[in-house]
Parts: C-alpha cells; sequence; structure tokens
C-alpha cells in the first residue's frame, strides 16, 4: 500500500512538472511591424523582455521569439513634431493565438496589439 502510495505521488509530481513546462517553456512567435494608418515613425526600436534593441524601418516587419505566457516591450520612436517617445507595454501570449504588435500604433490602447487565431491546415 505505501509503496503505491509513493508511485501514484510520482507519477502526479511529473503530470504537473509536464504541465507547467508546457506553458512556461512554449517558445512563441510575436511578429513586430512599423506600419501606421495615419502616421508612421522612419524608425523605431523595441526591447522585447529586456533583450537587446531591435531597429525597424518604416513599413517593415520583425519576427520575434519568446517563452512563456507573460511579457514586457518598451517601444522608443520621434512622433509627428520630432519629440521623442518611449512606451512600455505589457501582454500576454495565449496558445493557439498569433500576436501582432504595431509600433506606430503603441500610444492608443487597443489597436497597439492584433490576436488572431492559428489555422491549421487541413490534408485533402
Amino acid at each position: 500500500m505505501k509503496t503505491q502510495l509513493i508511485r501514484g505521488g510520482v507519477i502526479l509530481a511529473t503530470i504537473i512538472l509536464a504541465v507547467f513546462l508546457f506553458i512556461f517553456g512554449k517558445e512563441h512567435a510575436i511578429y513586430i511591424e512599423n506600419k501606421g494608418e495615419t502616421f508612421t515613425p522612419k524608425t523605431a526600436y523595441y526591447i522585447l523582455d529586456g533583450k537587446k534593441e531591435v531597429k525597424v524601418r518604416k513599413k517593415k516587419k520583425k519576427r520575434e521569439y519568446a517563452k512563456g505566457p507573460s511579457h514586457v516591450i518598451e517601444v522608443r520612436f520621434k512622433n509627428k513634431d520630432g519629440k521623442e517617445i518611449k512606451i512600455t507595454r505589457e501582454f500576454k501570449v495565449e496558445l493557439g493565438k498569433k500576436i501582432t504588435i504595431n509600433l506606430a500604433l503603441i500610444e492608443s490602447e487597443d489597436k497597439w496589439i492584433k490576436k488572431e487565431e492559428i489555422k491549421k491546415e487541413t490534408k485533402k
């Protein structure tokens, strides 16, 4: 009886560890673009999760990979008046969703991030 309890505990601990590693160890693709509706900065710079600074030119798109569900992005660029703007945003990545961050729209509260369902290919 004691041996069965120990084996059950080990199996349960292994399952919990596997679920934890799946959620926090999964790598997500995050697309970062610099395409505005009315104004697009000539160049924008971003730092994703405290890593190195990356430059994105006007009307260009970059792809970053990040692990885990929670992330922070710091963005800086010059606005229409030539004043440098620095904005920090936090966001979460959900499983099965494609994330696109628009640096030109990061000043707005709702338009700066787009979450879309990932379409699975069907075999014919």
